[in-house]
């Protein structure tokens, strides 16, 4: 977009103001990341750790290559992170009845549990964050990212490629 200025008396065309926005964005998603990491530090998991939980408890049963296709990571990856979880008593991996080439992921007792502690904690990290917003502002923000995070075919749910050490 063009904009017109005046420079001592003549009239010019310039480029649109640079608005940084994508750097801006950046930033913020950095500091919310790590604030998220920090807030899930109280419940020994990170936040890779808390979306797969979300994404094993919204839909039990579903399979690693499933996850892995979700998450946007290889299969050896999910493997390794799903095998931690398990290890830590959060989730079960059984072979599907249907097909016994297929493991389903379900949730335990205890990642029931430690899924029903991320949401406090997430809700209060996103209060936190947004608190110098008002209601309508924070309505306005979240549809304009999830307009642009459509645009780019990103998804609303997880990181594409997220990291899954």
């Amino acid at each position: 977009m063009i904009y017109q200025e005046v420079y001592y008396g003549c009239m010019t065309t310039a480029p649109q103001p640079h608005h940084r926005i994508a750097f801006l964005l950046s930033q913020l998603g950095s500091d919310a990341a790590s604030g998220f990491e920090r807030a899930l530090q109280a419940l020994d998991i990170t936040a890779s750790d808390a979306g797969l939980l979300r994404l094993i408890g919204r839909d039990p049963g579903v399979s690693q290559r499933a996850l892995s296709a979700q998450v946007g990571v290889g299969p050896s990856r999910i493997v390794a992170v799903l095998d931690r979880l398990e290890g830590r008593g959060l989730i079960e991996r059984r072979r599907s009845r249907a097909d016994r080439r297929i493991h389903e992921v379900v949730l335990t007792e205890e990642g029931e549990r430690v899924l029903g502690n991320i949401r406090p904690l997430a809700e209060a990290h996103e209060s936190a964050f947004t608190e110098c917003l008002d209601v309508e502002e924070v309505e306005l923000l979240q549809n304009l990212l999830a307009r642009i995070a459509d645009f780019r075919g990103l998804s609303l749910d997880v990181h594409a490629g997220t990291s899954t050490s």
